[in-house]
């Protein structure tokens, strides 16, 4: 008999933050690098020196180290600013193992709503690196605005 494999919900983070939609999709995707705590949560660790999304669809998610190396975290599937933004995730591990981040951005009152959606973490380890990417983008989103 095959083996089942266990199906996980996707995690889901909403934060609103004071500012129009339009900064709120800036800040995420521009100011990438200034809201990933690089140096604890990146390929190369200490050496990295930074990371970005390529603003458009087929865009990489990317990071760089101090000695120039870029290293692949994934790809831009959707781009429709300010709402709406998905892209792989697989953080130096084979693509078959990438995980979907779907980042909605809504107007709500005098500010945005931020909500990420990730899927795909079945794989074994990837569950506690997607609870913890999920919160950095909330507590961290906050600490911008």
């Amino acid at each position: 008999m095959a083996e089942v494999k266990p199906k996980h919900e996707p995690i889901r983070q909403s934060v609103r933050v004071d500012c129009p939609i339009e900064q709120a999709f800036r800040l995420f995707t521009e100011s990438f690098a200034q809201w990933w705590p690089l140096a604890s949560y990146s390929i190369s660790g200490e050496e990295a020196e930074t990371c970005a999304l390529e603003p458009w669809v087929g865009g990489r998610v990317w990071e760089r180290t101090r000695s120039g190396e870029e290293r692949e975290w994934g790809s831009v599937l959707a781009w429709d600013p300010p709402e709406h933004l998905t892209f792989t995730w697989h953080p130096g591990g084979p693509e078959d193992r990438r995980q979907i981040v779907d980042v909605d951005f809504q107007v709500e009152a005098d500010g945005t709503r931020v909500t990420l959606i990730h899927t795909g973490w079945d794989a074994p380890g990837v569950a506690t690196c997607t609870v913890r990417f999920s919160q950095f983008v909330s507590e961290r989103m906050l600490v911008l605005v």
